[in-house]
């Protein structure tokens, strides 16, 4: 049982390792941290369950997945998107060598945690594409609402040029993706009490970091001027500095807040 627990904390530092050598975005290095701690957490509340007697076609497959893994790990480049199914094989390479089977439900949950990162990859464009003409509009209208009057022309915000243009990884979609799938894992480890109240939760989050995009959009309209300064810019540091991140931290504060109060009132 000792060993497929350190088994495990490889199969997680050799993919955290990959990605950070690979230098893929901030966002998704902490999805990958997320899911580390829930595949971990779920494990150690089953106190890694083992079967003694394992079918030995089982160990045949997963060593030769594991080769194979390996080998194609060799290869990986930046922007190859083998290492977002990385973490899914080597989980299904531990449940293959830790129990039988018949008892392959007990791997159940963790594998559907290690599918939450590249399933969000799938769904980046498809969102971002709805998405992006309600970030435009709703930052538009907040502008002038505000005073400060703008024009709008397809996905190009201009106030007092030149505006901004909201693009896909502008919309705010990333942000969201991101904040749902957190939601996902922690309904995995801390299941709510039914799914009427997940899917509240999940509008929630929905909203929250929706909400605080479009407040980070309309700041960058207005010191979009500010896009050439030398030195210090509050447009750049908005935009891709650590600025931006504090409206996700933000409302990721948010929405576990709501998840914690809706968690606790099941409890209660």
């Amino acid at each position: 049982m000792i060993y497929k627990k350190y088994l495990l904390v490889i199969f997680i530092a050799f993919n955290v390792y990959l990605q950070y050598l690979l230098d893929i975005p901030k966002f998704d290095q902490i999805i990958t941290l997320m899911i580390t701690y829930g595949v971990f957490s779920y494990y150690k509340e089953q106190k890694f369950k083992v079967d003694r007697n394992i079918n030995k076609f089982q160990i045949i497959l997963s060593f030769c997945l594991f080769i194979a893994v390996l080998y194609r790990s060799y290869w990986l480049h930046i922007s190859d998107n083998f290492i977002y199914l990385l973490f899914p094989i080597l989980s299904l390479i531990y449940a293959l060598i830790s129990n039988n089977i018949y008892n392959s439900f007990l791997h159940l949950k963790p594998f559907l945690i290690t599918l939450v990162l590249p399933i969000s990859k799938i769904l980046f464009i498809p969102l971002s594409i709805l998405i992006t003409p309600i970030s435009t509009f709703f930052t538009w209208l907040a502008l002038n609402t505000f005073g400060f009057y703008s024009s709008m022309n397809g996905q190009e915000i201009v106030y007092n040029s030149p505006g901004i243009d909201v693009t896909f990884s502008c919309s705010g979609s990333g942000q969201i993706l991101f904040s749902l799938s957190a939601m996902i894992i922690l309904n995995i480890c801390f299941p709510l009490k039914n799914s009427r109240l997940f899917l509240i939760q999940l509008n929630r989050a929905f909203l929250f970091t929706f909400s605080s995009n479009i407040i980070r959009l309309f700041l960058l309209a207005i010191y979009s001027y500010t896009y050439d300064y030398e030195g210090f810019s509050i447009f750049r540091y908005l935009h891709g500095g650590n600025g931006g991140l504090f409206f996700s931290f933000f409302s990721m504060l948010l929405s576990c807040e709501s998840y914690k109060r809706l968690y606790l009132g099941n409890v209660k």
